[in-house]
């Protein structure tokens, strides 16, 4: 088939690729053609695997504008779709024993108060009133952000994806981009497995397979493909009520949320585990890992953590094991804007948060696209920060492993 030329090509239909098309579509001049094109189907790959954690409160002013604006969409959205967006705004809930993990309860305390967002502490008879599951001691301390919430990512997606065709963006689905096509120093559309599609500027959202897409245009994106899982306990709606919140565990380094009548609960690799982008395969369901392929040297390395303040679980047993791929960089923020070649744009990187942040990363880069003036400060998203790095080494792919190990949010 013959496609023809765009003004605007997104690589990609996950939550990021949606999300860039929808606010493309608002914001181009009027008659600007906009092209998603798909390897698969829409947010069946690495959108399908997240937890969807939407936690607003971020130490940096940056992430934090990211996170608001997908607040923000979800309600722009909710005014067009026919049907609302199944967003669960209960809040989340943090619990710690430990001093490092009360040191993080109030720098997101304090956080919470410099973004105008509802913060308060609770006594353990609140934090069991609240998630039952949850076993509290008098030492220690809990804090409830209001704000926050959880929803389906693929629903979100498919919101994104519904609101762009209905101002006109076209999507291609099954259709594989092989190649970025560079001509007198400045992209011009990419072979796909369907042919040659011209495009004005295209924008790369093609996830953990959009650093080796780019290697061969010589663009180094400082990102690696690191582990992200969770398991999901036996159901008990006693336990887990449905309008319970989000809970973030910093001294177990977890992060758990009410889903389909048990607990989704997820545990952050001590080691570092990654995967190698120069193989990463077209369909990643199933993936395994360098090390720890189903996850147990994990579980088992956290699990006295997990059980001091879910003790049920040594009842209730495991249900079900997710293992994903996240786009993790050094330093945890997302890779956003222009590259060094003219047309080229890339949305990546989000280590585990891209469905929090879409919205904003979206607007984000349709600005950026359009070159309009970024509704948020987009330098700790740059490109460059790093500096030269290799993302295919192996001291790299650790590191970044080790920006995940670290994290102690959600």
């Amino acid at each position: 088939m013959q496609y023809p030329a765009t003004d605007f090509l997104i690589i990609g239909g996950g939550i990021l690729g949606a999300a860039t098309a929808w606010s493309l579509a608002q914001r181009a001049p009027v008659g600007s053609r906009i092209r998603v094109v798909e390897a698969g189907m829409l947010a069946t790959a690495t959108t399908s695997q997240a937890a969807a954690l939407l936690t607003r409160v971020r130490p940096d002013p940056a992430m934090a504008a990211l996170v608001a604006e997908t607040f923000h969409a979800i309600d722009q959205l909710n005014q067009v779709l026919d049907e609302p967006l199944p967003l669960r705004q209960v809040g989340s809930l943090h619990l710690a024993t430990r001093e490092a993990g009360k040191a993080y309860l109030r720098d997101t305390a304090a956080s919470a108060q410099t973004l105008g967002l509802r913060a308060e502490w609770l006594d353990a008879s609140a934090v069991n009133a609240h998630a039952p599951w949850l076993v509290s001691t008098s030492s220690a301390e809990a804090l409830f952000v209001a704000d926050d919430g959880y929803m389906d990512p693929v629903q979100l997606a498919q919101g994104y994806i519904t609101a762009a065709r209905r101002l006109g963006v076209e999507i291609v689905q099954q259709c594989r981009v092989e190649a970025l096509i560079q001509e007198q120093g400045r992209i011009t559309g990419v072979q796909t497995s369907r042919g040659v599609m011209a495009a004005t500027t295209v924008i790369c959202c093609a996830g953990p397979w959009s650093t080796r897409l780019l290697a061969e245009q010589g663009v180094s994106l400082a990102m690696a493909p690191v582990r992200s899982h969770y398991w999901i306990s036996a159901d008990n709606h006693d336990l887990f009520p449905v309008d319970s919140p989000m809970v973030i565990l910093p001294d177990a380094n977890a992060y758990a949320r009410p889903e389909v009548g048990g607990l989704l609960f997820g545990l952050r690799d001590q080691q570092p585990v990654y995967g190698d982008p120069a193989t990463l395969p077209a369909d990643i369901h199933g993936y395994l890992f360098n090390c720890d392929p189903d996850g147990w040297e994990c579980l088992e390395s956290g699990y006295a953590g997990l059980a001091e303040v879910f003790p049920a679980i040594e009842q209730l047993g495991i249900a079900h094991y997710l293992s994903g791929i996240s786009s993790y960089t050094p330093d945890g923020k997302p890779l956003l804007g222009q590259t060094a070649i003219p047309g080229l744009l890339v949305a990546s990187g989000c280590s585990g948060g891209g469905i929090a942040l879409s919205g904003g990363v979206g607007r984000l880069l349709a600005e950026q696209a359009l070159e309009q003036t970024p509704f948020c400060d987009h330098a700790p998203f740059a490109l460059d920060r790093f500096g030269a790095v290799d993302p295919f080494s192996e001291a790299f792919r650790i590191r970044c492993a080790l920006a995940r190990s670290n994290k102690r949010s959600g």
